[in-house]
Order: structure tokens, then C-alpha cells, then sequence
């Protein structure tokens, strides 16, 4: 499994594993009074903040990928989409020696 994968699965676990804490008084409302309710609920934060970093660094680590996937054309080289060249202009020819020099 790779990294990536672990970390969404990890983010994902871990908020599902928040959900199920903070619904604990609808879902088994004994719970209550076996455990602390106010560790509960730190542990149900805890939860949420470790969900959240772990899908945060799983988003980064996609988007990196996905950045670097796109094409990019070489920089100083003309776009392929600009239009056609234009034609040279003989004005600035420079290579030519004048034809009658001037007096």
C-alpha cells in the first residue's frame, strides 16, 4: 500500500471514527455513563484534528502529483498556438550593402 493510500484511508478512518464518538448519545447512550463524556469528546476532537492532517498532507501530496503531470512546453520557446510567422521586413535588412552610397 502505498503512502498515499495510507493517508486517505487514515483521514477517512479517523473521521468516521470521530462520527461515531460525537453521535455516541444517540447511538449507545450507556457509553455515558461507563466512560467521562469530556474525554470522550477530546477524544472525538483528537479524532477530527488527526482526520483533517492526515487528509490534508494526502490532498497535498495529490496535487503535487497532478502538478507535475501537466504538460509544460519548454520556457523561451514560441507558442505552437501563436499565430504564423511574419514575413521578414526588408527595411531591416542589414546584411545588404547600399546600392549607391551616401554624399
Amino acid at each position: 500500500m502505498s503512502v498515499m493510500r495510507l493517508r486517505l484511508v487514515l483521514g477517512l478512518m479517523f473521521l468516521v471514527l470521530a462520527a461515531a464518538i460525537f453521535t455516541r448519545a444517540w447511538t449507545a447512550p450507556d457509553l455515558d455513563a461507563r466512560f467521562d463524556p469530556v474525554r470522550m469528546n477530546l477524544g472525538g476532537v483528537l479524532a477530527l484534528v488527526f482526520g483533517g492532517l492526515n487528509l490534508a498532507r494526502w490532498y497535498a501530496a495529490y496535487s503535487y502529483r497532478q502538478a507535475r503531470r501537466t504538460p509544460v512546453r519548454t520556457p523561451l520557446q514560441p507558442d505552437p498556438s501563436a499565430a504564423g510567422p511574419e514575413p521578414p521586413n526588408p527595411d531591416l535588412d542589414f546584411s545588404k550593402r547600399p546600392s549607391e552610397p551616401d554624399a
